[in-house]
């Protein structure tokens, strides 16, 4: 027995089918080392507003240097939620369900936040493994899944970007992040200084500045705003591993050819199903927020039924248009269609439940383009 409610379960597995966002609220989580900021949610607009309220260059580098990133690409001033954590922290401890300290207090603190970048400057002496990567960044993809799965569930899904830390540059990577079963989450690697840090807040800008059906590598928005991109202390125009680490399932970076600057690869989630990319996960979750919304309002409402026990389909043919004309209405051209359907045959007297099926049909990606070239004897 629970509240009266809607609950809406996300399908997988089908195709692609589910597209739909919320467009950009965005949360940064990450090390700070002043006592006021950390477990306290901030609202800022602009790095000099950030700089205002403590997030100084000389109180607070790291978060600094994460802001002075997202906001040069942004290229503006835009809402962002920032709370700081102690360095001892983990971003294992920050996206844990049941740390009510750690990611949770924000998402609960502000609802209407749907992405996240979590990043961490550890405390001297951490032990982060042998490994290429920090072993924290495996452990955060994995604790992170409840988390996202408890949002889901309360109708206000997030996806979040976590920072691909390498600790041990010239050990081959071993971690590939789509086999994690996560499409909630992703890992960004490669940064704009050569520590090993990655551009979370490169990726949330990317995301935040476009709508949610627009992929961060996108070559209609041109390059990033950055001059470098380095994979530890290492350059990647030096590295010849980077398509390995791309194809592994990092959301990371490369050059096109004939354009100057840096592009973001394909946008890779920790997975392999339908969410196996980020725009597939915000167009379905911002399906989900409006699918919510519209359907709210007749919480402990009626529908009629007939004599033999069929809902009445003018009903139901009310509800289904209701809900399919939210959502075109709010994603006009960030999916190609939507299909509400309601099986009449449903027995909503006895369990007082309605079942709706909602199945989005996405935009299509030109992810790889092939182009067959050759010369010919004539053009006719």
């Amino acid at each position: 027995m629970a509240f009266p409610g809607v609950s809406i379960n996300v399908d997988n597995g089908n195709l692609q089918s589910e597209i739909s966002v919320i467009d950009g609220v965005p949360a940064l989580v990450a090390t700070a080392n002043t006592v006021g900021l950390i477990g306290a949610v901030t609202a800022v607009y602009s790095l000099p507003d950030a700089i205002s309220k403590g997030f100084t260059l000389a109180a607070e580098p790291f978060i600094y240097g994460l802001l002075n990133v997202y906001y040069t690409e942004l290229g503006g001033s835009q809402l962002l939620y920032v709370m700081g954590v102690a360095e001892t922290v983990t971003m294992t401890d920050v996206v844990t369900s049941t740390n009510a300290s750690g990611l949770v207090k924000l998402l609960n603190a502000q609802t209407s936040v749907n992405l996240v970048a979590v990043a961490r400057k550890p405390v001297a002496g951490y032990a982060a493994g042998a490994a290429f990567l920090d072993t924290d960044v495996s452990a955060a993809v994995t604790a992170s899944k409840t988390l996202c799965q408890a949002r889901q569930a309360k109708n206000m899904p997030i996806r979040i970007f976590i920072e691909g830390r390498v600790v041990n540059e010239n050990t081959a990577n071993v971690y590939s992040p789509n086999t994690a079963t996560n499409g909630f989450a992703s890992v960004v690697l490669g940064g704009t200084t050569a520590n090993g840090s990655a551009a979370v807040t490169l990726a949330l800008a990317r995301a935040v500045k476009y709508s949610a059906h627009v992929k961060i590598g996108s070559g209609q928005n041109g390059a990033l705003s950055v001059s470098s991109i380095y994979v530890g202390t290492k350059s990647i125009d030096l590295r010849t591993d980077m398509e390995t680490l791309h194809d592994a399932g990092f959301i990371t970076f490369h050059k096109r050819p004939g354009i100057a600057g840096y592009f973001f690869g394909r946008d890779n989630m920790c997975s392999t199903d339908d969410f196996n990319i980020l725009v597939h996960g915000r167009v379905i979750d911002k399906a989900q927020r409006i699918a919510a919304i519209a359907t709210t309002p007749y919480i402990e409402d009626y529908m009629r039924i007939n004599a033999d026990g069929t809902i009445n389909e003018n009903d139901a043919d009310y509800m289904e248009t209701l809900v399919k004309t939210a959502i075109l209405s709010k994603m006009s051209g960030q999916i190609s269609d939507v299909n509400v359907a309601i099986d009449t045959t449903q027995n909503i007297v006895t369990n007082s439940t309605l079942n709706i099926r909602v199945s989005v049909l996405p935009l299509g990606y030109l992810t790889w383009i092939n182009i067959t070239l050759g010369l010919t004897t004539q053009t006719v």
